[in-house]
């Protein structure tokens, strides 16, 4: 997160070099569906992503995105299975669980804009596709089990941009992301609906040279 963090106070540094693009830090909310709810089912408000956007034409830009999100859960005297280094049989265990999925996605993203760049709200419909590396872990007093892969990923997403003028916005957005299974299973199907809110900066010409 301090990485992410550092590199966005360097690339806003940089916004009054850049026609035509967009640089978005994005505070994030996410609640977990399918496989992954059943793995952790309480909502993440551990989440942010850095996105930088370059206008291809007046309403379609072409961009990519770093995030961040963690899934956290505390089971009670609960039941798991664990896998250990070495051996291949399953042992099941019963205890006080704490159940984490970290995942970092790694995504190309087009958006198409409603309206102009002139408007007071700017609504837009996006899709992103990548790569996300998720880490699974699951502790039962001493005793970790711990899987991390990479899952092919995407998510449409739908939101839009409030100026204030022409280098500062808000952005508001909604978006659905999916992984693959991965790890023959045990790296669950990824599913999570997300909130995001942040802040944009960008030049004040919303036009491709």
């Amino acid at each position: 997160m301090k990485k992410l963090l550092i590199i966005a106070i360097v690339l806003f540094g940089m916004s009054p070099l850049v026609k035509a693009q967009m640089l978005n830090l994005n505070y994030q909310i996410s609640v977990p569906l399918g496989d992954l709810k059943d793995f952790t089912d309480k909502a993440s408000f551990r989440g942010m992503d850095l996105e930088y956007h370059k206008f291809i034409t007046e309403r379609f830009s072409m961009g990519t995105a770093i995030g961040w999100n963690v899934f956290y859960q505390d089971k009670n005297h609960a039941t798991g299975d664990f896998r250990f280094k070495g051996n291949d049989n399953l042992y099941t265990m019963t205890g006080n669980q704490y159940r984490y999925v970290n995942t970092v996605p790694l995504t190309l993203i087009g958006r198409y804009f409603l309206t102009d760049g002139t408007s007071a709200v700017q609504p837009f419909l996006g899709l992103g596709a990548g790569a996300r590396w998720t880490e699974k872990r699951l502790e039962i007093g001493q005793y970790t089990s711990t899987l991390s892969r990479w899952q092919f990923t995407f998510a449409p997403e739908i939101g839009m941009l409030v100026p204030f003028n022409d280098q500062v916005a808000l952005n508001v957005g909604a978006r659905y992301s999916y992984g693959t299974k991965a790890s023959h299973g045990r790296i669950p199907e990824f599913q999570s609906f997300t909130f995001s809110i942040g802040l944009v900066l960008m030049s004040n010409n919303k036009t491709a040279e």
